[in-house]
């Protein structure tokens, strides 16, 4: 009986669990919603848009996306079409869209685009829109994006005239200020044709001469370098111009930190009784420290310091806004901060003492003012006379690419002039007198040290020239 009474208990156990399993297989499974809340495009296409001449496609870098639409596109009346996560939402600038329908006012510093799963997930990104040529920007953009430069100025002229400037990114990241054509930048060694503009007016006016030796006995400098011996006798005013002194920059003491925290005197110092040097004028070896040397030229014939006798000269053409840098401390109201890739320090460089060789500050307006003024072309009065020019500009007899501060036969830039320069946080380059008479101007508040950099910036600068040579203006 026990038996019987088990065998029964067990049964209806099994039966209670048997339909209780079968209940909870057929509830039906939980509402689960995405998360997914990605911005995978945003652009305006032609036929949403009548203001426009084309479809504007972005260049995206992380969570943001640059984009320039057409000139003449009103950026306050855009509707936008846009690729995000299934079942996601958007805002853009706190108005809720859809695609390709929603009509938005882009004329925003920055443009702020929240993406919302259907959790309820929001992700941020944002979208600097503006009006240009999206051809030439675009291109622009991705260099940037490739060498995580956070902006930069650049400038095309044809004729001595200005037929097109932008300031695409960030001068300054932290407080999202962008970027424009009159924000000062560092210009790395692009200071040294500014050194050499000063070098060449003191020629024209008789108070030195290009042959005329800087140290030594009846030299220039000295009286400032009295321990100057040997070779360093036979340097002349044109050696340091052309880097022909017979100085090699191992070490380079302008820009190797064993000499940081030395005057520039100290340094010149080194270089006139330690460095090792061949014959001057017999060989080409870029040098820093010559610029250095020019720039002590200048202050002792003009009883001036630097800056002051380059913005006297400067003067004459008009221009008042360059300067010679400081340090973060030091920054204009009007000038970018330089961002530092690999550890490197964007304001370890004094620029007091690097000043005429890569101290100079400027903006691609203001350099645009100087390049017009020294072009030889017959519209604008230049400031140097023509035989200067050509003396400046003529090549070196021991090396046919650079002549006296500038450097020439490029295949990228056939008949131009031009040059470049990088500091920790500064990448620049400008070139004179291309085909067309067209001068650019390219200015970085960062530098990457990706092996490819240096390459891809002459490119840049090439691509940028070609087209705005097949635009018309």
């Amino acid at each position: 009986m026990k038996k019987l009474l088990f065998y029964c208990v067990a049964a209806l156990f099994f039966t209670a669990l048997i339909l209780s399993s079968c209940s909870k297989a057929e509830q039906p499974e939980p509402d689960v919603k995405s998360d997914l809340n990605v911005l995978n495009n945003i652009y305006f296409a032609l036929s949403d848009n009548p203001s426009l001449t084309q479809d504007c496609a972005p260049v995206k870098s992380g969570d943001l996306f640059y984009i320039t639409v057409t000139e003449g596109a009103d950026i306050k009346l855009l509707k936008p079409r846009f690729s995000v996560s299934e079942k996601a939402t958007v805002k853009i600038n706190g108005t809720s869209c859809t695609s390709g329908t929603t009509q938005i006012n882009f004329d925003q510093n920055v443009n702020t685009i929240e993406v919302t799963s259907e959790s309820g997930r929001t992700k941020s990104y944002k979208a600097l829109v503006q009006s240009g040529k999206p051809n030439i920007d675009n291109i622009v953009y991705t260099f940037m994006n490739k060498y995580t430069i956070p902006g930069i100025s650049y400038a095309i002229s044809k004729n001595e005239a200005v037929v097109y400037k932008k300031g695409l990114g960030f001068a300054i990241t932290e407080n999202s200020v962008r970027t424009t054509p009159s924000h000062l930048f560092r210009l790395a060694s692009c200071s040294k044709q500014f050194t050499t503009l000063c070098i060449m007016k003191l020629v024209e006016q008789g108070r030195i001469t290009l042959d005329q030796k800087v140290f030594g006995p009846g030299g220039i400098l000295s009286a400032e370098f009295a321990n100057a011996s040997g070779r360093a006798q036979n340097v002349t005013v044109r050696h340091l111009l052309s880097h022909t002194s017979g100085w090699t920059s191992d070490p380079d003491p302008m820009f190797t930190s064993s000499f940081y925290g030395q005057t520039l005197e100290q340094r010149i110092n080194y270089v006139l009784t330690t460095a090792t040097q061949v014959e001057p004028g017999t060989t080409f070896s870029y040098y820093n420290m010559g610029f250095g040397m020019l720039g002590k030229i200048i202050e002792k014939v003009t009883g001036k310091d630097y800056e002051t006798y380059l913005k006297e000269v400067l003067a004459t053409a008009g221009i008042t806004d360059i300067h010679v840098g400081g340090d973060r401390s030091q920054r204009r109201t009007n000038e970018v901060v330089y961002y530092s890739q690999d550890g490197t320090n964007g304001y370890g460089n004094d620029m007091g003492v690097i000043k005429a060789a890569g101290g100079v500050i400027a903006s691609t307006e203001e350099m645009m003012k100087m390049l017009f003024h020294i072009d030889g072309l017959p519209g604008i009065p230049d400031i140097i006379t023509a035989s200067t020019r050509a003396e400046m500009l003529t090549p070196s007899p021991v090396y046919n690419r650079y002549g006296l501060g500038w450097r020439m036969n490029h295949s990228y830039y056939p008949g131009a002039y031009y040059h470049g320069g990088n500091l920790a946080g500064t990448a620049t380059m400008w070139v004179m007198g291309s085909t067309g008479n067209i001068n650019c101007i390219i200015l970085c508040n960062s530098r990457s040290y990706i092996s490819t950099f240096d390459d891809e910036l002459y490119g840049l600068m090439k691509d940028v020239i070609n087209l705005a040579s097949n635009t018309t203006w």
